[in-house]
C-alpha cells in the first residue's frame, strides 16, 4: 500500500512553501499499517522532511528520495538502498555559484543525502529560469550519474535514471519478502509512471493492483478522489474498516 505525499497524502505545497498536513490523516495512517502488511509514503522528499512535518509515524514506512532511502517502520531504522553519486558535492559547489551568479538566493539551495534542489520564486523572470534549467543540466551533463528534475518552483539534481517506477520495482524487491496478495497506489499527476507499471505487473506477474489517483490523475485508473483530506481520508477510513474474506 503507496501513497504519494505532496498532492495525495498532504495538501498541494504553494510554489516554494511547505503543505499542510490534516490531523486526521496522522492518525489514520498508523491504523492502516496495524491492518495491511506494508504500508508507507513513497516521495520525492528526504525522510528528514517527512520526519519533520510529522508523518514518520509507527505502521508506516518511509521511502524517501524515490526509494533512495528506506525507513523501516518496524524497526526504526534508515538505511540506503542507492550509494549517492560520487559527483554531488562536485555539482553542490557548480549549484551555488550558478544561483549566486542568477543573483537568487542561496539560502534556498537544499542538500539531501542523494540529490540536490533549489527553490526559487513563482515570480521569477523566465529568462532567468531558463538559464539556471541551462546551467543546471551542464552540471548534470558533468556529473554523469545525476539528472535534472523540474516542476513548480523548483529544480532538482537526482540520480540518474531515476523514477516513481524504478521506485516500486526496487521495494518490491529490496523491501517486500513476499508476493503481494494485491499492490496500490494512491497518487497524483507525477505518480502516472507508477500507474503504468501496475499495469504490467498485473499482465505480466498476474498480480492484482489498484490504481487510485488523486486531483489531476483522472486517466488510466480504477479510482479518482478528490484531493486531501476531503477526498483521501474517507478512503483511508474505508481500507481501514474494510471486511476480510
Amino acid at each position: 500500500m503507496l501513497w504519494d505525499l505532496n498532492g495525495a497524502t498532504l495538501e498541494l505545497a504553494p510554489s516554494g512553501g511547505t503543505p499542510q498536513l490534516d490531523s486526521d490523516v496522522r492518525r489514520e495512517l498508523p491504523r492502516l499499517g496495524e491492518r495491511y502488511a506494508v504500508n508507507g509514503i513513497l516521495t520525492g522528499w528526504a525522510y528528514n522532511q517527512v520526519s519533520e512535518i510529522g508523518l514518520a509515524v509507527p505502521g508506516c514506512h518511509v521511502w524517501g528520495q524515490l526509494a533512495c532511502e528506506h525507513w523501516d517502520c518496524e524497526t526504526q531504522t534508515r538505511r540506503e538502498l542507492v550509494e549517492p553519486s560520487s559527483g554531488l558535492s562536485t555539482a553542490h559547489e557548480k549549484l551555488h555559484e550558478v544561483v549566486k551568479d542568477l543573483r537568487l538566493d542561496t539560502e534556498c539551495i537544499y542538500a539531501k543525502s542523494h540529490s540536490l534542489a533549489f527553490l526559487y520564486p513563482g515570480n521569477t523572470d523566465q529568462t532567468v529560469v531558463e538559464r539556471l534549467v541551462s546551467e543546471l543540466g551542464d552540471i548534470a551533463e558533468a556529473a554523469g550519474d545525476l539528472t535534472l528534475l523540474q516542476d513548480r518552483g523548483f529544480v532538482k539534481l537526482a540520480p540518474a535514471s531515476l523514477d516513481k517506477k524504478v521506485a516500486l520495482q526496487r521495494i518490491l524487491k529490496e523491501c517486500v519478502p513476499f508476493e503481494p496478495s494485491v499492490i496500490m497506489d494512491v497518487g497524483d499527476m507525477p505518480d502516472r509512471v507508477i500507474m503504468e507499471e501496475l499495469d504490467r505487473t498485473r499482465r505480466e506477474e498476474g498480480i492484482p493492483t489498484l490504481k487510485v489517483g488523486v486531483r489531476n490523475l483522472q486517466d488510466g485508473v480504477d479510482l479518482v478522489l478528490p484531493g486531501p483530506p476531503r477526498g483521501v481520508l474517507p478512503f483511508m477510513r474505508a481500507l481501514r474498516d474494510a471486511p476480510t474474506r
